[in-house]
């Protein structure tokens, strides 16, 4: 998926987070990140939505680091570089924790990802991958768009297969936890939400397939079938870099 001009306009709309779910998931992710003096970078950051929120919680340096020029345009604030997952552009150790959120199903190259995460992260430091991991059905968009989860989609990415990559740079997973976050507060959210297509899975969908399942959603949001808000669970799994 390429996030140029069109997808980084909608990215905020469709994909903004509410202080209180950001909150949960700095709360899930703090024992796992450095304090003060410390680094993290914000993997494939997109518009920066967490990048603030690393910093404001664990008083470390954020850089956040996302190969899209558009979306990096969008980013306010400094520490923001450009660069892709597979080849990120910091010398060795210089990270005590990676963020990547909804990141590692845009990854081409699992094996230069976990290699270029062993490279960056110092020994002992931590990788947080966010993401959604359990059974699409779980997704509130799944049933209007199922192609979009399809079996062997890069959005279905197996955990299994990527901690199976991810050990072959000395990354072994340590803990996975869930938080829930409100996707919707109501279903003419959640219409909006999805009519933006800033889900990858979404934009990816051949145009018919989209209208087809937007039209859908539409029709039971205004037949009173979805009741709000919408909540979702998310992964959030740590993986620890080997100490040498």
């Amino acid at each position: 998926m390429t996030y140029g001009p069109v997808m980084a306009a909608a990215y905020d709309r469709g994909r903004g987070l509410r202080a209180g779910d950001v909150v949960r998931w700095m709360a899930a992710a703090g024992p796992f990140l450095p304090s003060g003096g410390g680094r993290i970078l914000d993997l494939g950051a997109g518009t920066g939505r967490f990048s603030a929120a690393l910093a404001r919680f664990s008083g470390a340096r954020v850089v956040a680091c996302e190969p899209s020029a558009a979306m990096r345009a969008r980013f306010s604030g400094a520490g923001m570089v450009g660069g892709a997952a597979e080849a990120m552009p910091f010398r060795a150790g210089v990270f005590d924790a990676v963020w990547a959120s909804q990141v590692v199903h845009h990854v081409r190259d699992l094996p230069a990802l976990a290699a270029g995460l062993g490279r960056v992260l110092r020994p002992g430091g931590h990788l947080l991958l966010r993401g959604g991991f359990g059974p699409p059905e779980e997704l509130p968009l799944t049933r209007y768009f199922p192609l979009a989860w399809a079996a062997g989609s890069p959005a279905l990415l197996a955990l299994e297969r990527i901690a199976v990559v991810l050990a072959g740079g000395g990354l072994g997973m340590v803990e996975r936890v869930q938080v829930e976050q409100t996707f919707a507060e109501d279903a003419a959210e959640l219409v909006a939400k999805a009519a933006s297509r800033s889900l990858s899975p979404l934009a990816g969908l051949p145009d018919p397939v989209f209208e087809q399942g937007l039209s859908q959603l539409r029709r039971d949001a205004a037949e009173g079938r979805i009741r709000g808000p919408i909540v979702e669970r998310l992964d959030l799994v740590i993986f620890q870099r080997r100490r040498n």
